[in-house]
């Protein structure tokens, strides 16, 4: 199959959560297809120009064509504040705006006009602009979250009015377009049954398959290196919100609970960007390790006793905790931090919602060690026998067959959203 993917970052080099997802189907499903990948940069990392023709030159082992481009407003701040002002006054979301480039568009409509494709995959809802620009080829929209959830969540426990407000009319916005849009697709696929049915009550009757998140279980795999018994560890991209949003919550609520039992503990955050606030704690506290962001995360994984996730806004699956399970590490979350994902409290995870329960379960873990070895020993079988990608791409091909069989008539063209 001929495959036209419009992505809304950069697939490489695989840094965190949609960049690993993608980068790894990408792979897989490349074997049997010819794609051609056209893709927004948001790493910082790429803006060096010899980094991004390194990552590009990696794309093009496996893809036939890879072509790049610029979010407009992020090179210019003025721009982007114009863009957040301006927003207020249109029923279109934020990121719609944010994601439309004239280039990106015109390489879209270069790619129809030369290429024969049997279907379009569109990367996100923000990019739902360019589906009308492939009006008569079968369309994929790929789900990462259900967004306007996540924004809704946002919205509840931001801490400045004039923000909740934005966010909660953002979200509005979001599930408006998640409604209209969703006809103009043929499939749509999420990363969890959960994301399915909150997808299915938004719009009844569309077509949606789970393709859930996985992890490459031979590169994230346990490790002989012991562990410590007083270090505890959290990954994650401080430039997401939930991450960020996680870590304080920890570090105001859960952190001074186990500091108080636990004199002598430790935890690394592994992440770029870390607000302000944990900079702070950091300088004051030793024990509480900023890493930023580092090139390899299993060893500090590896050297912690208990990987924590206390993630209270979120959607779709959290990728981090499907490295910790392949590496056979045990696991303390939240409810949200694990919805999504085919666990069982007390056997592959342990669940905990309040700040009293979190720091009692971390505290429990830290006093039984046979009791991490075990949940670890269930964590790792659980990825291997469910969320190694090999086992999880085939479930995207199967979409991607069922759209190149389809045949669609000039009068099914998509007539695109505002």
């Amino acid at each position: 199959m001929k495959i036209l993917i419009i992505a809304h970052k950069m697939p490489y080099p695989p840094r965190g959560g949609a960049t690993l997802r993608n980068y790894n189907l990408l792979k897989e499903c490349a074997r049997d297809n010819d794609i051609h990948l056209l893709t927004f940069t948001q790493e910082p990392y790429l803006r060096d120009p010899v980094r991004m023709q390194a990552s590009i030159d990696h794309l093009k082992k496996f893809c036939r064509e890879v072509q790049v481009f610029k979010i407009p407003t992020d090179s210019n701040r003025i721009s982007w504040y114009l863009l957040l002002l301006f927003n207020i006054f249109s029923l279109t979301p934020y990121s719609v705006w944010r994601f439309w480039s004239s280039k990106m568009a015109r390489a879209v409509k270069a790619q129809i006009k030369q290429h024969d494709f049997d279907l379009v995959e569109i990367g996100c809802i923000s990019l739902v602009r360019y589906a009308r620009l492939t009006p008569r080829l079968p369309k994929l929209m790929i789900h990462h979250n259900i967004e306007s959830q996540l924004l809704f969540r946002r919205s509840k426990t931001a801490s400045n009015l004039l923000i909740r407000l934005y966010l909660a009319f953002q979200a509005y916005k979001v599930r408006r377009l998640e409604k209209k849009a969703a006809r103009d697709f043929d499939h749509h696929t999420t990363v969890s049954e959960l994301d399915k049915k909150t997808l299915l009550d938004l719009c009844p009757g569309i077509n949606v398959t789970v393709v859930d998140n996985g992890v490459d279980t031979d590169y994230f795999a346990p490790s002989l290196q012991p562990s410590d018994q007083n270090t505890l560890v959290f990954a994650g991209a401080m430039a997401w919100y939930p991450n960020s949003d996680a870590m304080i919550y920890f570090a105001r609520e859960i952190w001074p609970l186990l500091k108080k039992d636990f004199p002598q503990i430790k935890i690394n955050v592994i992440g770029a960007s870390p607000p302000r606030e944990l900079a702070e704690l950091s300088r004051t506290d030793p024990a509480f390790n900023l890493l930023g962001f580092v090139d390899d995360v299993r060893p500090y994984v590896a050297q912690a006793a208990v990987y924590v996730v206390p993630i209270t806004v979120g959607g779709g699956t959290r990728l981090k905790i499907l490295d910790a399970m392949a590496m056979g590490k045990a696991i303390v979350s939240t409810s949200i931090g694990c919805e999504g994902i085919e666990v069982e409290d007390g056997r592959e995870i342990i669940v905990a919602d309040s700040p009293e329960e979190f720091a009692e379960k971390v505290g429990w873990l830290l006093r039984n060690p046979g009791q991490t070895k075990t949940l670890g020993v269930n964590a790792r079988q659980k990825a291997l026998e469910v969320y190694s990608w090999k086992k999880i791409a085939p479930e995207l091909t199967d979409v991607y067959a069922k759209l190149a069989r389809m045949k669609r008539r000039p009068e099914q063209a998509t007539k695109g959203v505002d």
